[in-house]
This record gives structure tokens, sequence and C-alpha cells, in this order.
């Protein structure tokens, strides 16, 4: 996060008051000086600036691909898997709820699935790692998540 304040923009300025027209062509003010206390810090945002990207392997049965962070989610943003047998892939929220997060994938032997968003694909429950679950041979590939 910058640390750069903005000094005179659009008549705001630091050390002296606001005004603006509203919907209804009202102009209102707010006179008092604002506070860095009322700006953002570190701890006030939820996710990392950046997503994190780790490479994935496993093989038969279930695989933890990110271990749970208490207090917190994962949020998976992207993922590409590889199998280089026909198995069936889930993913699943592990924990103590063992929520499935997928519907069971079936995949042709080195046949893969991915996916991609500029967002959040899904998220585990708070505490609970991501963890999948491979029928059949062994997988390969790479996801990007935050944790927040």
């Amino acid at each position: 996060m910058s640390n750069q304040k903005v000094i005179n923009s659009n008549g705001f300025k630091e050390f002296g008051g606001v005004s603006f027209t509203n919907r209804g062509g009202n102009t209102q003010s707010m006179d008092a000086q604002l506070s860095n206390s009322s700006l953002p810090t570190d701890g006030d945002y939820r996710f990392s600036v950046d997503p994190s990207f780790v490479a994935i392997s496993g093989g038969v049965g279930q695989t933890t691909l990110v271990a749970g962070v208490e207090d917190r989610q994962i949020s998976v943003m992207s993922y590409t898997a590889v199998v280089d047998a026909a198995s069936t892939f889930q993913v699943f929220s592990s924990g103590t709820s063992n929520t499935a997060m997928t519907g069971p994938m079936s995949l042709a032997a080195n046949g893969g699935i991915s996916a991609n968003d500029n967002e959040v694909i899904y998220r585990t429950q708070t505490g609970e790692s991501l963890v999948v679950n491979n029928s059949a041979g062994n997988f390969a590939g790479h996801l990007a998540y935050k944790i927040g």
C-alpha cells in the first residue's frame, strides 16, 4: 500500500475541507480535518494484494493443496490439473465440514481441467484446508489463491 497522500485534488485539501454537490444539486461540505485513523491500514484489507501461486501434484486419494489458516478462508482464483490415468477428480474444503466445492470431474488419461477467473471461483470454509481427491493415477498442475 502506498503511503502517499493527496494534497490537493478536485477541491480536496488535506488540511482544509471538502465540498461536493449531491445528486439533488445541493452543496454539502465537511470542514473538519480528516485524520489518518480514518484511512484504511494494511490490517483492514481482507486479501493480500497479489494471489499466491503454487505447483500442485499428488497421487490416489486425498491430497492437501493449501493448508487451512485459522479464522481465514482460502479463495481459489484459478487452477489447472492434468491426470496421467483415467480418474475422477474432486475439490473439497476439508476439516470439520469436508464440504465438496466441485462435483466429481471425470478425466481421461492424460486429460485435464482448468478454470480461471478475475475474481474468486470458490472458497473453503473458514479455517479449513483446500484438498483434492483423485481416484486413480497421479495429477499435476498449478493453482492461484488468496488467503483472506
